[in-house]
This record gives structure tokens, sequence and C-alpha cells, in this order.
């Protein structure tokens, strides 16, 4: 109970901390905020590194190894962690029915799914919803805040940090799963990153290594994908602005 009420307290400081923070962004889709440029460029080059050197390698050792088959029962495996993490964000955001839907996916994929490896629930009529604290912090009506390029993840913003952290402490798997488990689940989610790398190799690699400057190819590219997918898809490139056209 202390643990979850030291928690809790995590939560809200960081919550708070988002707000404070992300009241200094724009909210015009056409602009971006990024007074943090010259930290977010070292970092950049770190994880640019990091990339080259071990995980650009990985992936394509992974495209090699790992068949069409098990990139499959890999995803699902994974997919499957994040179902109650995407219940209780759904349900954060007053969306009933789609927390229901992910908890049942949850349950049928856990069980008749072999430990979620296959996904008898989309076969069921129950298709998978993804949230995060992010999303639950947009649909709350926190601006995004500030650019952020983190180390070791890549592109983020503000809140969207905000949200990773809190989905990290909060997240219920970490309360089903015993603790001797946990070492499977965190491996079989480093295994999914490098089939995500192999997967989306061609994207990423034009990004950062035949761009000119690919911090801001990087940044103008996850702005623009993030701000698409919290509108729901339902609005145009064009209606999205591209934040760089002033430059």
């Amino acid at each position: 109970m202390h643990y979850k009420i030291k928690n809790l307290i995590k939560v809200f400081l960081l919550i708070t901390l988002g707000f404070i923070f992300s009241a200094c962004s724009q909210s015009n889709p056409q602009e971006y905020y990024d007074p943090l440029e010259k930290i977010n460029r070292k970092t950049h080059s770190f994880n640019k590194s990091l990339d080259k050197l071990f995980l650009r390698p990985a992936s394509k050792v992974y495209g090699v190894v790992v068949s069409d088959f098990v990139d499959v029962l890999i995803n699902n495996f994974t997919n499957n962690l994040s179902e109650p993490s995407n219940a209780a964000n759904h349900l954060l955001q007053g969306k009933v029915k789609k927390s229901s839907n992910s908890t049942a996916r949850f349950l049928v994929n856990t069980t008749i799914g072999i430990g979620g490896i296959t996904d008898p629930a989309s076969r069921l009529g129950l298709p998978s919803n993804e949230s995060d604290f992010g999303k639950t912090l947009h649909s709350w009506g926190f601006n995004e805040g500030a650019y952020v390029e983190l180390p070791f993840y890549a592109a983020s913003t503000v809140r969207d940090t905000t949200g990773i952290v809190v989905d990290f402490i909060m997240d219920p798997i970490n309360s089903i799963i015993p603790s001797r488990y946990k070492i499977h689940t965190q491996g079989a989610k480093l295994i999914e990153l490098a089939g995500d790398r192999n997967e989306y190799g061609d994207v990423i690699d034009n990004m950062l290594y035949q761009t000119e400057d690919s911090y801001a190819s990087q940044r103008l590219y996850y702005l623009q994908r993030r701000r698409f997918d919290l509108n729901n898809n339902t609005i145009s490139d064009d209606d999205l602005g591209n934040p760089y056209e002033d430059e």
C-alpha cells in the first residue's frame, strides 16, 4: 500500500510539472517549440551513434534470423502486455467501451491466445486500440510542451515524456506478472525493438542518414505523426500544417 501511495505522489508531481511546462508551448499545429535544441541535438547525435553501432546492425540480423511467423508471435506477445495499460488510459479518457475492449482482448489473448503469442481476440471482433498516458494528457487539455530528444528513446515532447514515465510507473502489468518473469517480458520488448527497426528500416535510414539535417527531419516526422495520431487521424496533412514552412 505504501508503495502504491508513493507511486501516486510521483504521478501527481509529474503531471503537475508537465502542465507547467506544456503551458508554455504553442498550440498552433503549424508551429513547434524547441527551446532545448542545443541539448537536443547533442542527445540526437548520441542516439544516432547508438543506432549506427547497435540497433541498426541488430535489426539487420533480426531480419535474417527471425522468420515472419516468429515476428508475428513476438509482436502479438508484446502488444498483449500493453493491453492493461491501454485499458487504464482509455478509462481515464472517458472511453469506457474501448477500455472494456482492451480488457477483453487481454483476457482472451492471455488465455485462449496462449499467453498472448496469438491474437484470437481480433478474430472475435475485438480490435486493438492502442493508447498511452500522453494521449490521456492530451484529452485532458494539456499542450504538448517543448520538443525533447530523450537518450535511448529519441523524439518526444514534455507531455509525452510525462506520459512515458507515468505509464512505466503505473503499468498494471507490473502487478500481474511475477517478478521472476519480468526479465523475459523486458527481453521480448527489446527483441521487438530490433524487429520494429528492421520493419521501418528504410524510413529510419532515410531520415537519419540520407537527409541534410537528421535532427530537423526527425523532429518534423515525430511532431506531425504524433499530432495526426492525437487527432484520431481525422485531419489531413494539409490541415496539420508544416512546422518548418517558415524556416
